[in-house]
C-alpha cells in the first residue's frame, strides 16, 4: 500500500473509531435507534449513509459478518414512524457496487471489529 493510502486508511480509522464512541452515547435519532436494536452491541461504524426526502438511510458495520440498513425517517413521535431494520450479510453487502470511500471505510470498520 502506498504512503497516502496508508496515511488516508489510518486517518480513516481516527475518525471511524471516534464516531463509534458517540454514536453509542449520543440521543441523536441513529444513537438512540442502534441502541434499542443492538442492546449489547459496542463498536457500530456507519459505512454509508444517504439523506433521503422522508428518512435518513444508514448502513451500519455492526459485526465481522454483518451491516445493519436503518431507515430512519425524518417524521419523529408517531409509532409508525420507527426505523426499520434490514440485516445484511457482510459478503452480500460487499458485493455491491460502493464508491471507494465507502470501501475504504468497510474494509476499515471490519479490521477495528474484528482487532476488539
Amino acid at each position: 500500500m502506498s504512503a497516502g493510502r496508508q496515511m488516508a486508511a489510518e486517518a480513516t480509522r481516527q475518525h471511524m473509531l471516534q464516531g463509534s464512541a458517540s454514536l453509542l452515547v449520543s440521543n441523536d435519532a441513529l444513537g438512540l435507534a442502534l441502541r434499542h436494536l443492538f442492546p449489547e452491541l459496542r463498536r457500530a461504524f456507519v459505512v454509508n449513509w444517504i439523506p433521503e426526502q422522508g428518512e435518513d438511510i444508514y448502513w451500519v458495520l455492526v459485526s465481522s459478518t454483518e451491516v445493519a440498513e436503518i431507515e430512519i425517517p425524518r417524521v419523529i413521535g408517531a409509532e409508525r414512524n420507527l426505523p426499520s431494520l434490514k440485516i445484511v450479510a457482510l459478503d452480500a453487502y460487499r458485493k455491491k457496487r460502493h464508491s471507494r470511500d465507502v470501501r475504504l471505510r468497510l474494509e476499515v470498520g471490519v479490521e477495528l471489529i474484528k482487532s476488539s
